[in-house]
């Protein structure tokens, strides 16, 4: 399905700045798991050390990670797309669909945002293990990246329904 990014134009240069800036904060956070892991492999084969704070941080920087660079992929069209469908039907059809996944995928950002809302009024202060860090803050990088998939879906719901008039 065509989601490509939009010319840059007004609103749509801000939220391709932050895209841009989510991006920088993935690479370094796959840069800080690569670190943290070899770090870890370090003190365990060579000084019989295990720390849980080292895996702990590695998993705050995969969540950041997965979450901050979800919007970005999608926005830009890079996300996984299984197009099986949409490849045997009409141009008409495929337009139809391409707007119907978009709303799909803001409904889905939407519900997520709702349901981590919910759980983190009931465990947003419980602490990690090992480094005490409460929950509303280690999943943060979640529900901010969630958010703003949810204004890109809707960025590009906008998009496809001027491609369509």
């Amino acid at each position: 399905m065509d989601t490509a990014a939009p010319p840059q134009a007004g609103g749509v240069k801000v939220i391709g700045r932050i895209a841009g800036f989510f991006e920088k904060v993935s690479i370094v956070a796959m840069a800080a798991i690569a670190i943290l892991i070899f770090v870890q492999i370090i003190l365990r084969n060579f000084f019989a050390l295990a720390y849980a704070g080292i895996e702990e941080l590695a998993r705050f920087a995969h969540i950041n990670l997965v979450f901050l660079l979800v919007p970005l992929l999608f926005r830009e069209g890079l996300h996984v797309n299984v197009d099986l469908l949409t490849q045997r039907v009409p141009s008409g059809v495929r337009k139809a669909l391409t707007v119907l996944s978009v709303l799909l995928t803001a409904l889905y950002s939407a519900f997520f945002l709702i349901s981590e809302y919910q759980f983190m009024m009931k465990n947003g202060s419980v602490p990690s293990p090992a480094l005490r860090i409460p929950n509303w803050f280690f999943f943060a990088g979640a529900y901010i990246g969630m958010a703003f998939l949810f204004v890109t879906a809707c960025e590009q719901f906008a998009v496809q329904l001027k491609k369509r008039r």
